[in-house]
């Protein structure tokens, strides 16, 4: 089951592992992470081997090089743009984080609302409170 952005960055060290079949090429998000509490039990019956797997904070932002299936551990060898955690946090605490937009996104802040469109795809428009 993939794991929300605030538990992927509570659990940064942790072992990045693919909670779904995910095709190459993609970039990889919290919604394409296993949550790591249920690692000891997979390990212990053998059905999950994390030597050499990159930390959820190396990947997320990264690119997957091949498609690969559900409880594939993401190590350097399937994981082209592996990110660097230390530099994040050298970053300054004011600096926004870059988000990448499909050419033709808008959004906008109003009462309340957050409103999104993204023209590239099926016209997709989603608007939420906040």
């Amino acid at each position: 089951m993939s794991i929300e952005l605030e538990y992927a960055l509570e659990h940064k060290n942790d072992p990045a592992v693919l909670c779904c079949r995910m095709e190459g090429g993609n970039e990889i998000t919290h919604h394409n992470l296993e949550d790591p509490a249920i690692f000891p039990d997979l390990i212990d019956t053998g059905l999950l081997n994390i030597d050499g797997c990159l930390t959820i904070a190396q990947v997320l932002g990264a690119t997957l090089k091949e498609t690969s299936d559900s409880l594939t551990p993401l190590t350097p060898a399937i994981v082209d743009n592996i990110q660097d955690p230390e530099a994040a946090e050298a970053a300054p605490a004011e600096a926004a984080p870059a988000v990448a937009v499909p050419a033709g996104t808008q959004m906008t802040f109003s009462g309340g609302v957050v409103k999104l469109y993204i023209a590239e795809g099926k016209d997709i428009s989603i608007e939420f409170p906040v």
